[in-house]
């Protein structure tokens, strides 16, 4: 036998809310061990960078983070280089990269991580927060080739 069981809606937001909190994952942005082990290894680079710290736009809200060199004023132009953690709006680990005034500085540059075996989409750079030490080296050497300033 069916038994009907009838909800309000508040017990319904209730219900729902308590789901997404135990199914969340307290290893989502700045939680997440390999971003912490990241940052770690990328804060005394030869040019640091800046950490912002924020809540996502999830629900409920992850704290997330980002490490930022940029809107960097170089000899090659201006360019940003952002790398934010990951949560389930943006789960891929990745290096995001622009040069605002100089389109094919952008590009060389996006071809400089291509050479090292980096998949680039022109705006994009797919990493592994993993591979923090392979990172940190590239890091180091992208700035002697394109110095922020």
């Amino acid at each position: 036998m069916k038994k009907v069981v009838r909800l309000t809606e508040a017990d319904l937001v209730r219900i729902v809310k308590r789901v997404i909190k135990e199914q969340s994952n307290v290893e989502e942005g700045r939680n997440n061990p390999n971003w912490i082990n990241l940052v770690s290894k990328l804060k005394n680079l030869t040019y640091s960078p800046r950490v912002l710290t924020f809540n996502s736009y999830d629900i409920p809200p992850v704290q997330s983070q980002s490490l930022n060199w940029g809107t960097a004023k170089g000899p090659n132009g201006k360019y940003g280089i952002s790398i934010a953690t990951t949560d389930s709006k943006m789960p891929k680990e990745r290096i995001t990269l622009f040069n605002s005034e100089d389109r094919e500085n952008q590009m060389q540059m996006h071809n400089w991580w291509k050479k090292r075996g980096y998949a680039t989409n022109g705006d994009a750079i797919s990493i592994n927060f993993k591979d923090a030490d392979k990172l940190r080296n590239d890091l180091e050497s992208f700035f002697k080739v394109f110095p922020p300033q």
